[in-house]
């Protein structure tokens, strides 16, 4: 291999040389590798389900924005689903939920913290510049 990568298999043995961060090795018979941005996808569908949960139970948030607001959630889980997510469309989505519910824009950043990929560091960046704008 080019990349410094060896992995070999004999005789029911596996030897693994070199650099293999970032690699998977499965050992086994019929194993299954999910890739990395279908963990990612599923991780978030759960996550933005909280999210969205919390806006089924909020008591402060009048009907007709709850709908509103869950579209919103929808268009920012879809915009971290991207390689390189816009953080200014997520930033203006954030806003337009803080407007109708400022309490599921907390619960939001708070849920996305969660590891997930970039999605805890773009999070942070967001929560920082949204603070910054409104002192």
């Amino acid at each position: 291999m080019t990349d410094g990568k060896k992995v070999s298999a004999t005789h029911g043995s596996v030897s693994v040389g070199g650099n293999v961060s970032g690699s998977n090795i499965i050992v086994g018979d019929k194993n299954v590798v999910n890739s990395n941005n279908a963990q990612t996808t599923n991780q978030l569908t759960i996550l933005f389900e909280k999210v969205q949960a919390a806006v089924d139970k909020s008591e402060n948030i009048p009907a007709a924005d709850k709908a509103d607001v869950k579209a919103e959630l929808q268009d920012i889980q879809k915009a971290f689903e991207e390689p390189q997510p816009d953080e200014t469309f997520i930033e203006r989505r954030l806003r337009s939920i803080k407007r109708m519910a400022p309490e599921i824009v907390e619960i939001a950043f708070e849920t996305l913290k969660n590891p997930v990929g970039g999605v805890a560091e773009v999070v942070k960046r967001i929560a920082a510049k949204m603070a910054e704008n409104a002192a």
